[in-house]
């Protein structure tokens, strides 16, 4: 366990080594149709690509993208027909993490004491400390929230009503009035593929423009 541990760091730094200073994150995977806009120009987002704040991703049918912030703190799983965009600033050591989810679903898995982690939606604000979870936003601006691990908070915009989601446990908001929590009935997240560990291969260039081809396990 302990060589474990050591060697995932030496990755970390090793690719961070590797990652321009202006990025915050990195494609871990991408399957399918991923539009990346960086600058206002659209581009196919691929395995290793590096993410900047105010990127935005956006997954076409049958598509899919993992994105890695560059602390090693956060996985994220971008499901089909879902759009996000990523932002991160530095602060005391750490990267709060705030991210903004238009439209579509997706998974998260957020460490402990990594600095904030929060994704704005149409209509509420979700904060995370350490947890896994799944996040849903429809075309009307609804949330649902599926807690998997940890707790969840999530706050309306509107008028400022929150709840706490524990594990187990689902809440959905219009962004006005109660938020309605409940237990997550079994079977309701079938249709979520959420990640298992898995050894990824990725090229990752340097700003020499040397490339390095590497593995990472993510999980």
């Amino acid at each position: 366990m302990k060589k474990k541990i050591i060697f995932v760091v030496l990755i970390s730094i090793f690719v961070i080594s590797l990652i321009a200073q202006e990025s915050i994150g990195i494609a871990l995977k991408v399957k399918g149709d991923v539009v990346l806009t960086h600058k206002e120009e659209d581009q196919s987002a691929k395995d290793g690509t590096e993410l900047e704040n105010n990127d935005v991703l956006e997954s076409k049918d049958e598509s899919f993208a993992v994105v890695k912030f560059i602390d090693g703190s956060s996985v994220v799983k971008l499901f089909p027909n879902s759009i996000l965009t990523i932002n991160a600033e530095k602060k005391d050591g750490k990267l709060n993490k705030k991210s903004t989810m238009k439209l579509g679903e997706l998974w998260a898995k957020v460490s402990k004491n990594t600095g904030e982690f929060v994704i704005d939606t149409p209509t509420t604000v979700v904060s995370v400390k350490g947890t896994k979870f799944v996040l849903a936003v429809d075309e009307n601006g609804v949330t649902n929230l599926y807690t998997l691990e940890g707790l969840v908070n999530i706050k309306n915009k509107k008028d400022g009503n929150e709840a706490n989601v524990g594990k187990g446990q689902k809440a959905s908001s219009s962004g006005e009035g109660d938020i309605i929590v409940s237990i997550i009935i079994e079977g309701e997240m079938e249709g979520y593929d959420v990640p298992n560990s898995e050894i990824l291969n990725i090229n990752l260039k340097n700003e020499s423009g040397e490339t390095r081809s590497i593995e990472i396990e993510f999980e």
